[in-house]
C-alpha cells in the first residue's frame, strides 16, 4: 500500500455519503408503458464555446477541480493568426471573472497567464445569461505546437470552475476548408440529389456490410450513406470536433441528433458521430477515411418489446448491458447512456437514469460517463455505478465512481456512495469494465489507478487490496467474483500468487517452495489458471528477462 495512495482515498472515498432521493414521474406515457423518473436538479454550469474561424467549435464543458495532464484532449482549437481567440460562455449562472493560463502539454511550463478585465453578458428570451470575450494571447506560441489552454471563470457559488482544450498556432492554415468540407460532405448525405457529388469519394466494396445503418463508411454503398432513402431530419446542430492536426492531416468529428420522419412526425431519433481523417492537398483536399456511425435513442414504448427480446433499433454500441433477477421477472439493461427496468409481468418499463433530458440538450449530452449493472433482485433493486464526468446533480463538474440503488417499490433511488476519480473518463471505464463489484450488497470492489479498492458500505471504511497492477500482473474472472495478483513489480521473479473471492472475502495465497517463480495466467471462468518455472531457466536478451519456460 502506497503512502500518497492512501493519503489521496483518505481525503476523496466519503465525500459524499449516502442520499436518498424520492423520485417522481416526470412524462408518464400511459399509452406506451413508459414512466420516467428523476432524482437530479438541472444543470448550473455554463457551458463553453470558442470561435475558430467563422464556425463556434464543440461545447467544453466545466471541471470543479484541476485536473492532469489528460485533461483538454478532446479537441484542438487553431487560433486566429492575430492569437485573439473568441468565447462565449451560455448558460443560467452569471460569471464573475475569468482569467486563463496557457502551458505546455505536459504542463511543466508556464508560457502565460492573463485575466480578462472586461467582458459582455447578454439575457437572451431564454432566460439563460451568455458571456462574451476575447482572449489576448500574446505572441509566445511556437508556431504549429500544441499547448494546454485552461480557462477559470468565477461564479457565486464556485470560486473557480476550469474548462480545459488544447491550441495551435498557425500563421497561415487551411484547416479552415477541412471543416467546411465535412460539414458539407455530412449535409449533403441528406439529399439524394446533392448527395451525387460525393460519389468522388467513396471506395464502394461489393464485400462490404450493407445491412445496417449503424456503421456506414467509404465502402459501403451510395444508399447506406443517404440513408437507405429514409426521411431523415438533424434535430440538433452539430458539434465540430478538430480531434487531431499532424502537418496536414486532420482529424475531424461531428455529432448530432437526427430524427426518422414519417408522416410529418419524428418517428424515431437517432445519436450520429461522423469522423473525417483528410489530407490537404496542393489543389483539393483528399478524404482519407470515413466513419459514420448511428445509434436509435431508446424509448421505451412498448412495440420494443417482444417476449424475450427488446428491440433497440439501428445501432452500432459495442457495450449494451442486460441483467435480470434469478426468477427472470425483472430485467434492467443500458441503452444510450441511459438505465431502464422492465417489469415482465406488468410489461411496463421504467427509465431509472439518465443525464439526458431531451434529444438536443446539448448540457447533457456529453457523453463522457457511463452505467454499470451491478445486481438485479427479485423485489426490483438495482445497484449500479455511473462513472465518469457527471454533467449534472449533487456532483456536477467532477469526474468520479457514484452507486446507486434503485428500489421498484416506492420510485426510490439511493446514492449510496461518491468516490471522486483523479483520472479521465477512458481510463476510468477502463478500470471500470474490468472490475466493479458489489459483493452482498455492502461491499463494492472497484479497480482505479492501478489498484483495487475495498468499501465497506454499511462500516464507511475502505482498504487497498492490492496496488501496482498491471495487465500482466493482474486478472479478474469472467464473473468478476474473483481476483488474482502477483507480488512483485518483476513478473518473471514473482514467488507468490494471492487470490480472493470477492463474495466471501476470502484471501489465499499460492507460493512453492525452493524460490519456484510462478507466473499468472488468467481465468477461465472462475478457475485460475498459472505456470511455474526455475528461476535458474530464465531467458534473457542483452542482459533483460524476455521469458520463462
Amino acid at each position: 500500500m502506497k503512502t500518497g495512495k492512501k493519503v489521496m482515498i483518505l481525503l476523496l472515498v466519503f465525500v459524499a455519503a449516502a442520499v436518498v432521493y424520492f423520485v417522481h414521474p416526470v412524462g408518464k406515457k400511459e399509452e406506451h408503458g413508459v414512466t420516467e423518473y428523476t432524482a437530479m436538479e438541472k444543470a448550473k454550469f455554463p457551458v463553453l464555446y470558442a470561435t475558430m474561424g467563422e464556425r463556434e467549435m464543440a461545447p467544453v464543458f466545466g471541471q470543479t477541480e484541476e485536473r492532469g495532464v489528460t485533461a483538454g484532449r478532446d479537441s484542438l482549437i487553431l487560433l486566429p493568426e492575430d492569437r485573439k481567440l473568441k468565447l462565449r460562455f451560455a448558460g443560467t449562472t452569471k460569471i464573475q471573472g475569468v482569467h486563463y493560463e496557457i502551458r505546455s502539454l505536459d504542463t511543466e511550463d508556464l508560457i502565460e497567464r492573463t485575466r480578462i478585465g472586461s467582458f459582455e453578458t447578454s439575457l437572451n428570451g431564454d432566460s439563460e445569461n451568455a458571456l462574451s470575450t476575447e482572449l489576448p494571447i500574446q505572441n509566445l506560441l511556437t508556431e504549429e505546437s500544441e499547448y494546454r489552454l485552461t480557462i477559470a471563470i468565477a461564479t457565486e457559488k464556485h470560486p473557480a470552475i476550469y474548462f480545459y482544450t488544447r491550441v495551435m498556432w498557425q500563421q497561415e492554415s487551411r484547416v479552415q476548408e477541412m471543416v467546411d468540407l465535412a460539414v458539407s460532405f455530412s449535409e449533403k448525405t441528406f439529399d439524394y440529389d446533392s448527395a451525387r457529388e460525393l460519389t468522388t469519394y467513396l471506395e464502394t466494396d461489393p464485400n462490404a456490410d450493407n445491412s445496417s445503418l449503424g456503421h456506414v463508411t467509404l465502402k459501403s454503398d451510395f444508399s447506406q450513406l443517404t440513408w437507405k432513402g429514409l426521411s431523415m431530419e438533424r434535430v440538433s446542430e452539430p458539434e465540430i470536433h478538430l480531434r487531431e492536426l499532424q502537418g496536414i492531416i486532420g482529424t475531424i468529428d461531428l455529432k448530432y441528433v437526427v430524427s426518422e420522419m414519417k408522416d410529418g412526425k419524428a418517428a424515431a431519433y437517432y445519436d450520429v458521430i461522423e469522423s473525417f481523417t483528410m489530407k490537404l492537398g496542393a489543389q483539393r483536399i483528399y478524404m482519407m477515411n470515413y466513419d459514420r456511425r448511428a445509434d436509435q435513442i431508446f424509448t421505451g414504448e412498448s412495440s420494443a418489446y417482444s417476449g424475450d427480446r427488446i428491440q433497440l433499433g439501428v445501432s452500432d454500441a459495442e457495450d449494451l448491458q442486460s441483467m435480470q433477477d434469478e426468477a427472470g421477472k425483472y430485467r434492467a439493461f443500458v441503452a444510450n447512456r441511459a438505465l431502464w427496468i422492465y417489469d415482465t409481468g406488468k410489461k411496463e418499463s421504467t427509465k431509472v437514469f439518465a443525464f439526458r433530458k431531451s434529444e438536443n440538450d446539448t448540457r447533457v449530452n456529453y457523453d463522457t460517463y457511463g452505467i454499470k449493472i451491478l445486481d438485479v433482485s427479485e423485489a426490483g433493486q438495482i445497484d449500479f455505478a455511473v462513472y465518469g464526468y457527471m454533467s449534472r446533480g449533487n456532483h456536477e463538474g467532477t469526474t468520479g465512481i457514484a452507486l446507486y440503488r434503485y428500489e421498484t417499490a416506492g420510485n426510490a433511488l439511493t446514492e449510496r456512495l461518491y468516490l471522486p476519480a483523479s483520472t479521465d473518463y477512458g481510463n476510468l471505464r477502463q478500470d471500470i469494465n474490468q472490475l466493479c463489484y458489489l459483493s452482498g450488497g455492502q461491499t463494492l470492489y472497484v479497480l482505479m489507478n492501478h489498484a483495487v479498492y475495498s468499501v465497506d458500505l454499511t462500516g464507511k471504511e475502505y482498504m487497498v487490496v492490492a496496488d501496482g497492477l498491471t495487465e500482466e500482473n493482474f486478472a479478474v474472472s469472467t464473473d468478476a467474483s474473483r481476483i488474482a495478483w502477483q507480488d512483485g513489480a518483476d513478473i518473471y521473479r514473482s514467488t507468490k500468487l494471492h487470490v480472493m473471492n470477492l463474495e466471501t472475502g476470502k484471501k489465499d495465497e499460492i507460493s512453492f517452495p525452493d524460490q519456484t517463480v510462478i507466473r499468472l495466467i488468467g481465468f477461465v471462468g472462475t478457475d485460475l489458471v498459472y505456470g511455474l518455472a526455475h528461476p535458474n531457466e530464465q531467458l534473457t536478451m542483452d542482459g533483460r528477462v524476455t521469458g520463462l519456460p
